[in-house]
């Protein structure tokens, strides 16, 4: 894979699995488990985008779910922006 994080004109986000930190749910037992391939994120289930209790970069799901990635909050921001105007561009 040639980016870290990047949009598509459909909204989606990838995320190349390397730099997500945890993708959990609050109060539940297990987080969700990454294997290996990019995680993709629908920008109309981001409820919003902000740093989490431990100081990381997070996407905050309207389902619960919290994913942190390790990347600036500017290229996440930047991401986001892309994704729901619905912007193909590598951001990283």
């Amino acid at each position: 894979m040639s980016y870290i994080i990047k949009t598509t004109s459909e909204g989606l986000i990838y995320v190349k699995a390397s730099n997500i930190i945890n993708v959990k749910k609050p109060n539940s037992i297990e987080g969700a488990k990454v294997l290996g391939k990019p995680l993709v994120i629908n920008v109309n289930h981001i409820g919003f985008l902000s740093f989490n209790m431990d100081g990381n970069v997070t996407f905050f799901m309207a389902s619960g779910f919290e994913i942190s990635v390790n990347i600036l909050y500017e290229e996440a921001e930047e991401a986001f922006n892309n994704a729901k105007a619905n912007v193909e561009k590598i951001i990283r």
